[in-house]
């Protein structure tokens, strides 16, 4: 089970390089690449689902830290609200944060 495990994250992770070493395509905005958009619905969509509870889970440990030091905001912003932004508020196909 170790194995088979470990092997699909050794599989994500390589697919995962190749895929930043790859030749950046500038397109129009109304343009979508076919390969973006199954990338992001197959790959940055789900491990998106999977780094928001991440945060969320360390924003509850971290509650300790953070509400005395009173940067409950600060953290709740980087660890909970920017992640869920781009996972389900982020247009299809598209890695940039600029678009409306």
């Amino acid at each position: 089970m170790k194995t088979t495990i470990s092997t699909i994250l050794f599989a994500i992770l390589l697919s995962m390089t190749s895929i930043s070493f790859a030749e950046y395509e500038y397109y129009n905005d109304d343009e979508l690449n076919d390969q973006d958009v199954i990338i992001d619905l197959f790959m940055v969509r789900p491990l998106g689902i999977v780094g928001s509870a991440f945060g969320i889970t360390m924003h509850t440990f971290g509650l300790l830290f953070s509400v005395p030091g009173e940067n409950f905001s600060e953290t709740a912003e980087t660890l909970v609200e920017d992640p869920l932004n781009y996972t389900f508020n982020r247009p299809v196909g598209r890695f940039e944060e600029d678009h409306n």
